[in-house]
């Protein structure tokens, strides 16, 4: 009677199974045991740019395969990632027969992470219940089908460069002169770069005779965050110049690992003076900057004040001089030969005096000429 029991109970469990299937001529292609589908994408890449970060999102199909409704669990079996943190948009599922869901896998993390890190994960898609039996009722065995999906997370590579160059002051140059540009580049991207500095006007200057000794580009692979070492390109002046040549030198630094990467730029000015036109630059008032024009306006204003004030303290003084009590000895200043004025500067000395003409006159004494009354 006991065997009897058992062999029923076993037969029922596998009526119970095999009802759902034998309902439609459809579900005769459908499992009759509990199983589960789980489908991803492609492997999750991070974009960490400082200026373009984004959560990287996995999105994964789960469906049920079978004839009867299940619930399916999703939870993650693997993940050792530490500076990236991984999130799933659901974790349960009630599926009929033939249905499908789709989820999301989020992967969280910070900008400037390098690209050296990579994660491996696994997830796993799991039959809780099935056609209305829990999971502590399923019977065990490999009639029962859970399945996982197993993928690497990784962070997309991108490239920042920063040129320097000590000098970049405006170069003056004669006919047939080197000058040698001494630089430095530094990897501030995410990854190791073969960072490329080339002469980005190369043609135009070439076009205007100058010449490149030792190449227009240098190139050097720098570590994620590392510098390079001092390089230097070299150019040459036209050897035959009839007119004078202004023109710019432009270095760009570019990454190779990034093409899309924005190139470091320095720009310095060329200035080539043709033989026989020695300091025609100083003389042109396109090479006088604003500053320029702003120092010598005060300059002029300085001296212009410097000499209102020598005029006006000559005025005081000798009004001092005529009201000094009679009979007290002045002491006469000893002459002092000086160079004949030119007419220009006894025209502005006349014009000094008319515009100071009042300090002369004894009856239209005004507040300014007490202040110096007792000089």
């Amino acid at each position: 009677m006991g065997r009897f029991g058992k062999t029923f109970t076993a037969a029922l469990v596998v009526a119970l199974f095999m009802l759902p299937a034998l309902g439609t001529s459809v579900a005769a292609q459908e499992s009759p045991l509990p199983a589960v589908q789980l489908d991803c994408g492609a492997d999750p890449v991070m974009d960490v740019h400082p200026n373009s970060y984004e959560d990287a999102i996995l999105e994964c199909t789960v469906s049920n395969p079978t004839s009867a409704s299940e619930v399916i669990e999703v939870s993650k079996v693997e993940w050792d990632g530490v500076n990236v943190e991984m999130t799933l948009s659901e974790d349960e599922f009630t599926l009929a027969a033939g249905d499908e869901e789709t989820f999301n896998v989020i992967f969280t993390g910070q900008t400037r992470l390098p690209a050296s890190l990579t994660y491996g994960f696994e997830l796993e898609a799991k039959v809780t219940s099935w056609n209305g039996l829990p999971y502590g009722q399923l019977p065990d065995g490999p009639w029962v089908v859970n399945q996982s999906y197993s993928g690497d997370f990784s962070i997309a590579s991108y490239g920042m460069i920063e040129l320097s160059m000590s000098d970049k002051t405006t170069r003056e140059m004669t006919v047939a002169e080197e000058v040698d540009f001494t630089f430095q580049f530094t990897n501030k991207g995410n990854d190791d770069d073969k960072i490329r500095v080339t002469i980005a006007n190369e043609a135009d200057l070439a076009a205007a005779g100058f010449s490149f000794p030792t190449g227009a580009f240098v190139a050097e692979d720098v570590p994620y965050q590392g510098t390079s070492s001092l390089r230097t390109l070299t150019v040459r002046s036209p050897a035959e110049l009839t007119a004078d040549i202004r023109l710019p030198v432009i270095f760009q630094a570019e990454s190779t690992v990034d093409p899309d990467a924005p190139a470091s730029e320095i720009t310095v000015q060329l200035n080539v003076v043709a033989p026989g036109q020695s300091g025609s630059f100083s003389g042109n008032l396109e090479e006088i900057d604003s500053d320029q024009i702003l120092q010598y306006a005060a300059i002029g204003g300085g001296i212009i004040l410097v000499l209102l004030l020598l005029v006006v303290m000559a005025k005081a003084t000798k009004r001092s001089a005529d009201k000094a009590p009679k009979g007290k000895v002045v002491q006469t200043p000893t002459a002092i030969d000086l160079p004949e004025e030119s007419d220009d500067f006894d025209d502005l000395s006349d014009d000094l005096d008319d515009f100071f003409s009042d300090l002369d006159s004894d009856s239209e004494a005004d507040e300014f000429d007490d202040m110096f009354a007792d000089l």
